[in-house]
């Protein structure tokens, strides 16, 4: 019976009618369950280092966004892969969906050099934020070995992209999940010490996100080169430096991963200042940022669907189609972050008691706990908000709106939102309530504009091939 259900369901989503919910349900699940398999990791990660120690989870956050900041950047250039894919399938040129692929890949080893150089420019920033001297050690330590195994991302994000941008992202799926298990299990072994392994704290989480990065990667590479894309996609043959389809990605990619680094960064600026206020207020705010998680990494997986989906129909040049599509991605993910805000609101101590550790009590813990409700209460506030963004840059990065959103992203970011924070916090000592307050303001305000932005409808006027 249950057999009868799936293959009934599975032709529904294959024959649904272009721009519908089951079209962008079909392309978005795989992506979201992706998504929503490394929330559950990076969640379960901060509470096993929660539970070894309240120093652990308060220096992981800065740790792994400054990682993630510096590496964001190629992997975003390398991702845009995604749209070129996406608009060539929509075309029909199969062998140009290939070499869009190898552009990404080249681009991804020429950027390995570049990111290694940058390992000690993020060891600069984590110097250079004041934070206790213990919990800056440990975000040195797990940043540096994060680093290591982030120079594998550009490169699983070029080749997955050959299959999420012919909307075949069941095969991402499950890349990412290998990797994702993997993940955990080696967390519980290598933080806490089990199976003849050594103790290691916030070390054994950053070795094991490392590891863990391989597995996907070589799992896209070996169905890519495979056998059965050879008669049609000719992955093997298509092997080589394509000037103009190489250009194409850095014109519109370079733009995709400067304003994809510039929103991390703003981020990342965010958790280092309010570090400033002490390690407790620090630990609140990363295990809000976790709790967050549950909402912004699933919406990712349907903004990679938008984009993909966008990218598709206007390579066939139906953009009427694709504005269809971006409706039902906003409907749909406006529902999944409105019921996570409602429990946010009304629930926030049961998520905090998660991450409550039983060998920490050298700190005032009802203090800890009221100010973390509180803030999960405000995430609750500005995570709608937050869907609304991350859906439509999908949707003008699959269109080649790349501009706008990198100097939306330079304005607002950067002269709106981080410079009143540093105020905020080191001149005037308002506090963690107020910098996250203004945190809900910027999201409020930037989802705004990128609304209005795709409303205008010059995204349908871009051409990235010809």
């Amino acid at each position: 019976m249950a057999n009868i259900i799936f293959n009934k369901l599975k032709t529904a989503l294959h024959s649904a009618q272009p721009g519908s919910f089951l079209e962008v349900l079909r392309v978005a699940t795989p992506l979201v369950l992706s998504t929503s398999s490394l929330t559950l990791t990076l969640f379960v990660d901060r509470m096993f280092l929660s539970w070894q120690s309240l120093e652990a989870v308060a220096a992981v956050t800065p740790g792994g966004i400054t990682y993630f900041t510096i590496c964001c950047f190629f992997q975003g250039v390398a991702q845009y892969v995604n749209t070129l894919v996406a608009q060539s399938h929509g075309a029909g040129n199969k062998r140009r969906v290939s070499r869009s692929v190898w552009q990404g890949v080249i681009f991804a080893l020429l950027a390995i050099p570049v990111m290694i150089a940058c390992i000690p420019l993020g060891v600069f920033v984590l110097e250079s934020t004041g934070h206790d001297p213990a919990i800056m050690q440990l975000e040195i330590e797990y940043f540096s070995i994060l680093m290591l195994g982030g120079l594998t991302l550009p490169l699983g994000a070029a080749l997955s992209s050959f299959f999420s941008g012919r909307g075949k992202t069941s095969v991402v799926l499950v890349g990412n999940l290998a990797g994702n298990i993997l993940n955990i299990v080696m967390d519980y072994v290598l933080i806490f010490g089990k199976h003849g392994f050594p103790e290691m704290g916030i070390r054994g989480a950053a070795i094991a996100t490392s590891v863990s990065n391989v597995i996907p990667l070589c799992y896209w590479a070996y169905l890519f080169l495979s056998e059965k894309y050879q008669p049609v996609y000719n992955t093997r043959r298509e092997f080589y430096w394509d000037r103009k389809l190489f250009f194409s990605l850095m014109k519109f990619g370079i733009p995709s991963g400067a304003q994809f680094i510039l929103d991390i960064g703003s981020f990342t600026a965010f958790v280092l200042i309010v570090g400033k206020l002490g390690v407790s207020d620090l630990a609140v705010t990363n295990i809000a940022l976790s709790i967050e998680s549950l909402s912004f990494l699933p919406m990712v997986g349907i903004s990679i669907a938008t984009s993909t989906l966008v990218g598709e129909y206007i390579g066939q040049q139906k953009a009427h189609i694709a504005q269809k599509c971006v409706s039902a991605a906003l409907t749909m993910s406006i529902i999944y972050s409105g019921s996570l805000a409602v429990i946010f609101w009304v629930a926030p101590q049961y998520l905090l008691e998660i991450f409550r550790s039983a060998r920490d009590t050298g700190f005032d813990c009802e203090a800890f706990f009221s100010r973390g409700c509180f803030v999960v209460r405000l995430i609750g506030l500005y995570t709608v908000f937050d869907t609304i963004f991350i859906v439509y840059t999908g949707a003008l990065k699959g269109a080649g709106d790349t501009r706008f959103a990198m100097w939306a992203q330079v304005l607002i970011a950067w002269i709106f939102f981080v410079p009143p924070v540093y105020l905020m916090i080191t001149h005037f000592n308002l506090g963690l309530y107020a910098a996250w307050g203004w945190l809900v303001v910027y999201v409020i305000i930037i989802a705004i504009i990128f609304h209005l932005r795709f409303r205008s409808g010059y995204w349908k006027t871009i051409r990235i091939i010809s």
